[in-house]
């Protein structure tokens, strides 16, 4: 391969490999040449370091390529800007690309692709749009498709990333959710998407029913499908509004709102969908500052559905951004016996306080729970006998 490269005295060579290393213009599949008592070190550009440059042949080498950072070739001063995670989704990597990067996306995907070539097709991913919660993306290396097979769990799920969302970070939120579900509920998914939340419980728990649906006809339909490739059989999947499809299949014990953006909207009608008693996982991006007044507000929501909260807990799901987090709010209810009177504020009832989960590793408000009530103290007596 033909390539710039800077002639050195061989006693010059690590000092000036370190120092085009540090630079960014280090070609680093190439081998460097030695030609009597001069080193020819191979750089992606014309460097002038007070030494000679020439362009000639170099032969390729094999180099241990531990981050695609190490092959892509955008400019130097760029190169801090180059995005240091992405999703992987099945064989398909999706990516956000800062501006200054634009006009070398090519370029960067065709370099995560040479750095691990079990990955077919990267993507670039310009956000997630619309009431059907599908991401805006588009193939800029690979195969020309956006349709995938993605294992979770020991769970397979087919995905078009194009027409319905899913996101693999949500791995572990999922399994903890599972986890919870009891022997014979009736859990309702009323935002599935393909079906993460709702084939894991059922696979890996023992509920009545799980009822998935979504808003979105690709994703049923991929809902569909992956129920039936994980051979499923306590699945019923809807297609339809979120608030409809609660009215239909209430009363159910369990409800989760995986909707982080919009899942105040749909609160209370999954309180309504409750029984005698059930538990709300309800997701939300939040400042830090922002907690308590969301735990007042569920409290009150919880409230106007005639249901009384026996218990909060906040768990973070993850960092959003450098200020926010996304966070769950796992909720247990029970139907109030009778509605808040007239200037009773539910918003700050202190019968169940907020605090997080031992993941969190904080508390977020006062205890839970109170401890349960005594019996009455008997008053020593100050007389003397």
């Amino acid at each position: 391969m033909r390539a710039w490269c800077i002639v050195v005295p061989p006693e010059r060579g690590e000092e000036i490999r370190r120092r085009l290393m540090d630079l960014g213009v280090l070609h680093k599949h190439l081998r460097i040449v030695r030609e009597g008592d001069r080193l020819f070190i191979p750089t992606t550009t014309r460097v002038d370091l007070d030494f000679p440059t020439e362009q000639r042949e170099f032969g390729e080498g094999f180099v241990a390529v531990r981050s695609y950072k190490d092959v892509v070739e955008v400019p130097a001063p760029l190169r801090r800007s180059l995005p240091s995670s992405f999703d992987v989704i099945g064989d398909i990597v999706v990516l956000k690309i800062p501006n200054e990067l634009k006009r070398y996306r090519e370029e960067i995907g065709r370099a995560i692709l040479r750095w691990n070539p079990t990955l077919r097709v990267v993507v670039e991913d310009h956000g997630v749009r619309g009431e059907r919660r599908v991401r805006s993306i588009e193939v800029i290396a690979g195969e020309r498709r956006t349709t995938t097979v993605h294992t979770e769990h020991g769970l397979r799920y087919a995905v078009d990333l194009a027409h319905a969302y899913f996101s693999p970070r949500l791995a572990s939120e999922r399994q903890r959710i599972a986890d919870q579900v009891l022997a014979g509920e009736i859990v309702a998914d009323p935002f599935a998407g393909v079906g993460p939340y709702a084939i894991l419980i059922a696979k890996r728990r023992r509920p009545k029913t799980v009822h998935a649906s979504d808003v979105n006809p690709a994703a049923v339909g991929l809902l569909r499908a992956n129920v039936g490739a994980n051979r499923i059989d306590r699945v019923a999947t809807h297609e339809g509004d979120a608030r409809q499809i609660l009215e239909r299949i209430r009363p159910v014990d369990r409800v989760i709102l995986d909707l982080p953006h919009t899942a105040f909207d749909h609160l209370g009608h999954a309180f309504e969908a409750l029984g005698a008693r059930g538990v709300v996982h309800v997701y939300r991006i939040l400042k830090r500052a922002d907690e308590r007044a969301a735990a007042d507000r569920i409290r009150a929501i919880a409230a106007h559905a005639g249901m009384e909260v026996k218990d909060l807990r906040l768990h973070t799901v993850r960092a959003y951004s450098p200020t926010q987090h996304h966070v769950a709010f796992d909720v247990t209810v029970a139907r109030a016996s009778r509605p808040a009177g007239p200037g009773t504020s539910p918003s700050v009832s202190r019968r169940s306080r907020m605090k997080a989960t031992p993941t969190t590793g904080r508390r977020s408000g006062r205890t839970v729970r109170r401890s349960a009530r005594r019996g009455p103290r008997r008053r020593r007596s100050t007389r003397r006998r």
